[in-house]
């Protein structure tokens, strides 16, 4: 990898923002910058066994943001052009073409609501890692579940109880833009929808309903440890799992009840 010139990197993200209509060019472009700057000095050790994909070129964040930045302009221009280049630069199947992909849907979401919500579900299969889920549901679903909360919380409601599990990790990963919006407070529209995730067996869904419900425990503590104390008494060992890694937000009072009752 070399190291990062930021006169260089503009030169190259400025060149890939100039053929931004022509989507073949563009993703082959990018893919080479990507490559270029790709990480090659970690290499998986054939001793360990893992079931994560190893589909990163591991290029820095810098640099990721770099093209970002540069597509940016082009994409509000042509918002048609961004859906198009979108879906040419995620067929790529790296995370980090991923995460471009998912930026581009979101820039222009708010124009375009349908069709980004759209090319949005038609990529929920495609999912491989929790980063790209988490990729997806904060930069491309991101502005439109912020700008209509109710309506998009009812769609995470079909995505939870999907059959395939990275559906269900994104319907909870679409929780976390609202988590993080310090405006918004509706904690029980976000608990309807982990609700139907209590008793997942796998385990990227279940860190994500941990995660989701540790996350809204600053907005509504009292909500948050009403409803863990309702689901610690489910005899279900998946229930348990979650109930335990979500209460590390509450208080100590709160979380020795709740430990009382999964023991019980």
């Amino acid at each position: 990898m070399p190291p990062i010139d930021p006169a260089h990197l503009r030169t190259r993200t400025d060149a890939l923002a100039a053929q931004f209509e022509d989507t073949a060019g563009l993703a082959a472009g990018l893919r080479r910058l990507l490559d270029d700057y790709a990480d090659r000095t970690h290499r998986p050790s054939p001793r360990v066994i893992t079931s994560s994909v190893d589909n990163a070129y591991k290029a820095p964040g810098p640099v990721v943001r770099a093209i970002v930045t540069a597509l940016r302009p082009p994409a509000r221009a042509n918002p048609a052009a961004a859906l198009a280049a979108a879906e040419r630069i995620w067929a790529g199947r790296s995370r980090e073409e991923r995460r471009i992909a998912a930026e581009l849907v979101g820039v222009v979401a708010l124009q375009h609501p349908a069709e980004a919500l759209a090319q949005i579900e038609a990529w929920m299969p495609q999912i491989e890692t929790g980063e790209t889920a988490d990729a997806l549901a904060e930069h491309a679903l991101g502005p439109l579940i912020l700008a209509d909360p109710p309506r998009y919380l009812e769609a995470a409601l079909r995505w939870v109880t999907h059959p395939i599990k990275w559906v269900r990790r994104f319907g909870l990963a679409a929780l976390m833009p609202l988590v993080h919006d310090k405006d918004w407070d509706n904690v029980p529209a976000a608990l309807a929808v982990i609700r139907h995730a209590m008793t997942d067996a796998d385990g990227e869904v279940r860190r994500a309903a941990a995660a989701a419900l540790a996350g809204l425990a600053p907005k509504s503590p009292a909500e948050i440890s009403r409803f863990l104390r309702e689901q610690a008494v489910r005899p279900n060992s998946n229930t348990s799992w979650i109930v335990r890694n979500a209460m590390v937000g509450l208080g100590a009072a709160e979380q020795a009840e709740i430990i009382r009752l999964l023991r019980a």
